[in-house]
Parts: structure tokens; C-alpha cells; sequence
């Protein structure tokens, strides 16, 4: 076992031994001073996730702040002063230790088996997108090996991205069944279909892949565009990647700017012209450029010929623009048209910087607060329950130290009989000096 592993271990046993302490103790005070016990040791297992400013919270908050309201309500309650014999909830604390060390047994038990000690980060899954762009094609389904990736994608749909399992697949896409009752489609992979197009794809972890349905309803083709979802370099730029799935000659794809004093780019009709891909053949996959955030228009051109222009698109921040020219649907007869697809619902957000309020909020919910801060409010329900609990014993014994003595109770009475004869004495002071 590694020495983090063992520190681990050693640290989990005292704060098992000081919440079961916390619960079996009969003073008050004591069982609190274990509850902050325990919160060091969670603490501790702050630093070891490499989060030291969720120790320190829980170090002034939990153990110091919270703390010191539980001593208030001790004190308060006169709890602190118990002591002595159990009472008739003495069955609990066997059970409390017996629970706790069969816990205490079975995790140490599933630590030491798992590989929890060597401390390496587990790999995310790559995550697949699909997004069909030939019109007349039929809705295909997609198959990584014999796993259905996506089924039924039509024409202009694109679907959210899935996990996949890392390593060398087969890519294989069918056409989708017609039948209105989908019992009675049969499994392509076992029934032995001819699929519509089929190709190697590797997919390592920590990546995100998008596969373009493109070509021709007669050729299919799939283009693998890679997705980069890592941090930008500045807080108000994104990443914008063009992809061409319209057959034919290469494109130009250009960007129209707003009219700036300091920018020596040509100007044409009051807008600066950025040609950011000069030629974007059928099928290939431009270079992922940083944009800063802002509304622009994006062109695309054949030589002289204008096929297609994104007018006004809003950039926004921290986000990765997949922007595909793909040929549009149209009617028996028409012209074919082109359209550009973007992803933007939801848009495709890039991770935040490391440290930034944004990344510790999301990790600290889902990677470090939830599972510890449950724990501690388990503890805190606990405490509460043990002062309830002797609270009983609190009013027990006041009541025994308001209970009179038969030689208080004899002197009350002779108080009481003679008040009558003071009080005439006080009504009728000149009779008795008359007298």
C-alpha cells in the first residue's frame, strides 16, 4: 500500500472512533468535542483531495462557528452536567459500535482491494456526437462495433453527445427501420443487413467527437470532426471550427468585421474582411481558431460565387462554434441550396479555468461537498439526537433538587399557621396597645 493510502486509512479510523465516541458519550460537551474531531478529520481529507480552501471552511465554520452554537444550546440546556449511570437508552450504544465496526471492517476491506492507492485520475470516456447532412438519404442508425451509438438521426438532426468506450471501433451505419411498430425491426448487426457505409474510427479518452454524415445518398462518408472542449486561453474568447460536408469544389470561408480605425484589413462595404480558410476542400475539417465573443457574419464562397452567408452570429464566450456547410433539402426540381448547421442548442461549453469561482463551484458540489458534507450532517443530526435524549435526564434531576425536605416542609407549616395571627396583629394595631 502506497503511504497516502495508509494516511488514508489512518485518519478514516479516528474519525470512525470519534463519531462513534460522539454518540456513546453521556456528557454533552465530550461528545461534541468529538464531533470536532471528526470535522478535523474531514479537513484532513480536504487537503488530501487537494482542496485546501474547503479545510479551511470546514475548519472555521463547521469546527469553530457551528461549534460554538452547539455549546451555546448545551449549556443552555444544562446538558453539559450529566454524567453517571446509562439510562433506559443504553441498548444503543452496543449497537452503535457493533454498526460501526462491521462499517469500519468492510471499508477497509474494499480499500485495500481496489486500486484506490495508486492515486491516478480516472480517464472521462470520449463522447460522441452524430449530425446527418444529406438530404434525400434515409434516417440511419449508428453502430460503433455491435453497441448502437444513435438510432433513427434524420436529415438536419444532430444528436447530444453520448460516452463511448475508448480505444479502436468499427464504425457502421445502417439505414433505419420504416416499420410504424418498432417490435417488429429486426436487429441488423444479428439479422446480417448490408450497411450504408462502414469505417475504422479511433476514439481516445478525454476527447469529443463529432461524425458528420456527408456525401451522397448513393455514397455515404462519414467526416470525424474532433471537438475541443478545454479551457480557452482568455475569458472572453471561443473556438470556432468550419467543416465542409458539401461535395464538390473547395471553399473559402471568410469573416466579416465590424469597421475598426485601427484595422489596416481591406474594407469592403464598411465591414473588415478575415479570410480564415482560404481553401476548405469537400470533407475536410478546418483549423480550430480562437474568435473573441461578439455578433460577426461568417461567408462562404466558390471563387467569385456566394453559396452561402451566417449573418449576425451571436459568439458567445467559453464555448466551441461547430459551424458545418452542408447542402439544404429541396424539392423535386428545385435548385439545390446550402445552409450552414450550428450547434447551439446547447451550445458546446468549453471548461473553465482552473481555480476560477466557476470550476470550484461545479467541483465542489458534485466532486467534494456531497459526499463529505452528508457525513457531517448525519454527525449534526446525531448531536442533536443525543441532547434530546438527555434532556430527559436534565429534568430528572432538576426536579430531584427542587424536591422539600420533611424538616422544610414542618417549618413551611408553622409559617403558615402563623400568618393569620400576624396579619390580625397588623389590621388592629391599636386594640393590642389598648389592651
Amino acid at each position: 500500500m502506497s503511504a497516502e493510502l495508509i494516511l488514508f486509512i489512518l485518519v478514516a479510523t479516528v474519525a470512525i472512533v470519534s463519531a462513534a465516541f460522539m454518540l456513546i458519550s453521556r456528557n454533552a460537551v465530550h461528545s461534541a468535542l468529538f464531533l470536532v474531531l471528526n470535522f478535523l478529520c474531514v479537513a484532513f481529507f480536504y487537503l488530501m483531495l487537494d482542496a485546501p480552501f474547503l479545510a479551511a471552511i470546514q475548519i472555521t465554520v463547521y469546527a469553530g462557528a457551528i461549534m460554538v452554537l452547539f455549546m451555546f444550546v448545551i449549556m443552555l440546556l444544562g446538558a453539559d452536567k450529566l454524567g453517571g449511570p446509562a439510562g433506559k437508552y443504553s441498548w444503543m450504544a452496543p449497537i452503535a459500535v457493533g454498526i460501526t465496526t462491521i462499517l469500519l471492517i468492510i471499508a477497509f476491506i474494499a480499500v485495500t482491494n481496489s486500486s484506490i492507492g495508486l492515486l491516478k485520475p480516472v480517464a472521462k470516456a470520449p463522447e460522441v456526437g452524430v449530425l446527418h447532412t444529406v438530404p434525400g438519404a434515409p434516417n440511419v442508425d449508428v453502430y460503433l462495433d455491435e453497441t448502437p451509438l444513435e438510432k433513427n438521426v434524420a436529415f438536419g438532426e444532430h444528436n447530444a453527445f453520448v460516452e463511448a468506450q475508448a480505444g479502436e471501433h468499427t464504425l457502421v451505419i445502417f439505414p433505419s427501420c420504416t416499420e410504424a411498430d418498432s417490435a417488429n425491426c429486426a436487429d441488423p448487426i444479428t439479422s446480417g443487413a448490408a450497411p450504408l457505409y462502414a469505417q475504422p474510427v479511433t476514439l481516445d479518452a478525454e476527447k469529443q467527437y463529432e461524425l458528420v454524415v456527408a456525401g451522397t445518398p448513393a455514397a455515404l462518408q462519414v467526416i470525424n470532426v474532433p471537438v475541443d472542449l478545454s479551457q480557452v486561453a482568455n475569458d472572453d474568447t471561443l473556438r470556432v471550427t468550419f467543416v465542409n460536408a458539401l461535395p464538390g469544389e473547395d471553399v473559402t470561408v471568410q469573416q466579416f468585421l465590424p469597421p475598426s480605425p485601427n484595422s489596416n484589413d481591406e474594407l469592403r462595404q464598411g465591414y473588415g474582411v478575415s479570410e480564415l480558410e482560404p481553401t476548405l476542400g469537400y470533407g475536410a475539417v478546418s483549423t480550430t481558431r480562437e474568435l473573441v465573443k461578439g455578433i460577426t457574419t461568417f461567408a462562404f464562397s466558390r471563387g467569385d460565387t456566394r453559396l452561402f452567408t451566417l449573418r449576425d452570429v451571436a459568439l458567445k464566450a467559453k464555448t466551441h462554434e461547430l459551424i458545418v456547410l452542408a447542402p439544404e433539402s429541396a424539392a423535386e426540381g428545385e435548385t439545390s441550396r446550402v445552409t450552414a448547421v450550428r450547434f447551439t442548442d446547447p451550445p458546446l461549453r468549453t471548461a473553465e479555468s482552473y481555480g476560477s469561482p466557476q470550476a470550484v463551484g461545479l467541483s465542489m458540489l458534485s466532486t467534494f461537498v456531497l459526499p463529505f458534507e452528508l457525513v457531517s450532517l448525519l454527525l449534526l443530526v446525531a448531536l442533536i439526537g443525543a441532547v434530546i435524549m438527555t434532556r430527559e435526564d436534565v429534568i430528572k434531576r432538576v426536579r430531584e433538587r427542587i424536591v422539600v425536605s420533611p424538616a422544610i416542609r414542618h417549618i413551611n407549616r408553622n409559617l403558615a399557621a402563623q400568618q393569620p395571627s400576624v396579619a390580625q396583629s397588623t389590621e388592629h394595631p391599636s386594640e393590642a396597645s389598648a389592651d
